[in-house]
């Protein structure tokens, strides 16, 4: 079961209805349309179907740090001999998230009236990717469920601390940057201008350093607003255009592996993650041509994902996927050629988490030298820009105390 990416996307509806015992049921659902959206709650059973779109969807966001504590807790709990019933429940009860407390609410509803947990998760793809939903159905299959769910757990809480080490690597020097264009936007606004007028009264040629800052001030002034709001507006409208939006997310994607030193350090953070994500799922069952389709997903990378889905298709096919993987040419060769060996020897799971894990200590060597480097070169790179603009701005100053 693959839990459709788009369903996210698509209008939310909250929904008022009765099961086939009679008994009252309400929440919310994604889909295109109204219509869509009573016929999905008829193929579950429901009558007197009411549906109402929310315009401004208010549904609580659940954070990856909540949704790996739970499913740790709940693989604690069906480790303990607790009922899946049962466990939900006490779940339920103790979280604190307020969106997993409502979506598994929801859950623990759909398993009482029959439906098994893997097809309970799958109806919220907005919180269980198909990662999660894949590992859950073949622990159910397999009558290992906690031990799944155990596993689960680990695999989210080592993607979410690859995202951490690429967002704590990146949010000093966003944070600087941030400031420092502040700081000009602020000085080209509000500052320059006051200068104008002084050497208004100068009568006198300007250096040309100066005449650049100036220009750049007035163009500033007088167009800045404008082009701001166009830009707000022209993102607004890309995302509302979901066709519009892939593309853009595909084309500043691919520009940011360009660069020198951020593309092979998002390149290392998504293929460990990849492969960690791949060898969970062989690691759990499901077959290699399944298992990709899931990988694509959690990859949270348009352009890695747009190549996974490729290997998915070459291996239905009949390719060797380390095959499709070094004729792609992005994939770094040790990965590539652990591949190949698992294949051959039928260990492809253990082989891709060893990968995944000198990924990350790759990964690790590459945050602390580029914090390192960062630093020192963001501070003299910005500071040497205010500094020329001080010194564009008192140039004609101090030419004019000279001729005096």
């Amino acid at each position: 079961m693959n839990p459709d990416p788009n369903v996210r996307k698509s209008p939310c509806f909250a929904w008022k209805g009765q099961n086939a015992q009679g008994q009252f049921q309400q929440g919310k659902l994604h889909a295109l349309n109204a219509d869509l959206a009573r016929a999905h709650l008829r193929r579950q059973g429901l009558q007197h179907i009411q549906v109402s779109r929310l315009w401004w969807d208010s549904t609580p966001k659940v954070r990856p740090k909540d949704l790996s504590a739970m499913t740790r807790q709940l693989a604690a709990l069906l480790r303990a001999g607790v009922p899946l019933l049962q466990s939900l429940t006490m779940l339920c009860r103790s979280m604190t998230s307020q969106g997993l407390v409502e979506t598994m609410n929801e859950v623990q509803g759909d398993v009482e009236a029959g439906l098994s947990l893997h097809a309970a998760l799958a109806k919220h793809p907005q919180h269980f990717s198909g990662l999660y939903v894949h590992m859950v159905q073949a622990g159910e299959s397999a009558g290992i469920l906690d031990v799944m769910m155990e596993r689960l757990s680990l695999t989210l809480e080592k993607n979410e601390a690859l995202r951490s080490k690429i967002r704590s690597a990146l949010m000093y020097p966003s944070a600087v940057l941030s400031v420092a264009v502040g700081i000009l936007v602020m000085i080209l606004a509000f500052v320059v201008p006051v200068f104008q007028d002084v050497f208004k009264s100068f009568g006198a040629e300007l250096p040309w350093a100066t005449q650049i800052v100036v220009s750049l001030s007035d163009a500033l002034v007088q167009s800045g607003p404008l082009v701001l709001i166009a830009l707000i507006l022209a993102f607004w409208f890309s995302q509302r255009q979901s066709q519009t939006r892939d593309r853009w997310r595909q084309w500043l994607a691919r520009w940011l592996l360009r660069w020198p030193v951020l593309g092979p350090l998002i390149t290392t953070s998504v293929v460990a993650r990849w492969g960690q994500t791949l060898s969970a799922l062989l690691s759990a069952g499901v077959p290699l041509t399944e298992a990709l389709g899931p990988t694509a997903q959690a990859c949270d990378h348009p352009v890695f994902a747009r190549w996974t889905l490729q290997f998915q298709r070459r291996v239905a096919q009949g390719g060797s996927l380390s095959e499709a993987m070094g004729q792609n040419g992005r994939f770094p060769p040790m990965i590539v050629q652990l591949c190949a060996t698992g294949e051959e020897t039928g260990s492809i799971d253990t082989l891709l988490a060893r990968a995944a894990a000198l990924m990350e200590t790759e990964m690790d060597d590459q945050v602390n030298g580029l914090s390192s480097l960062l630093e020192p070169l963001i501070i003299v790179v910005l500071g040497g820009f205010i500094g020329a603009i001080l010194v564009a701005m008192y140039l004609p100053i101090f030419r004019l105390g000279q001729a005096f």
